[in-house]
């Protein structure tokens, strides 16, 4: 009965690992997601510069949706430093503001890349220890019913 409890055990554990990861991989792709948007205000700025005062643009807002614009200042930018408070930057350190929260969003992917793996590790091992745990349990009942023959053939 102990291997079966044992079974029972790393069934569990196995649930909750494949949880954990689930959660992470949804971590993962939110963080993408964030780093993609990142990457697009970033290009919009830089290309914003480019631009002459006063002339038409389409203005990209997300998700390939896009609005006319006028742009009446190509030089300043405005940049939610957060709790909603929005700030007047210049593009040059706007971007830069951007590009250090694209650097702790790579921090933060690598930090749960990693935790990732551990998980992923922490399977595989229980993993392997269910299949021993099986192939044990097999032997023991195979060696069982040997010992009940013979037995078995004693009486005879």
């Amino acid at each position: 009965m102990a291997g079966r409890d044992d079974l029972a055990k790393i069934a569990y554990e196995m649930q909750a690992y494949r949880e954990q990861a689930q959660l992470m991989q949804q971590q993962m792709a939110n963080i993408q997601l964030n780093y993609a948007s990142l990457e697009s205000a970033i290009q919009t700025l830089e290309n914003i510069k480019k631009i002459n005062k006063n002339e038409d643009v389409l203005l990209p807002v997300g998700s390939g949706a896009y609005i006319k614009s006028r742009v009446e200042n190509n030089e300043v930018a405005l940049i939610d430093v957060g709790a909603g408070v929005i700030v007047e930057k210049q593009i040059p350190e706007a971007v830069l503001l951007l590009k250090a929260r694209m650097k702790e969003i790579d921090s933060m992917r690598d930090k749960l890349q990693s935790g990732f793996e551990d998980v992923s590790k922490k399977m595989k091992e229980l993993e392997e220890s269910a299949n021993k745990l099986v192939e044990k349990m097999k032997t023991d009942k195979g060696q069982a019913s040997k010992e009940d023959k013979e037995v078995h053939e004693e009486y005879r």
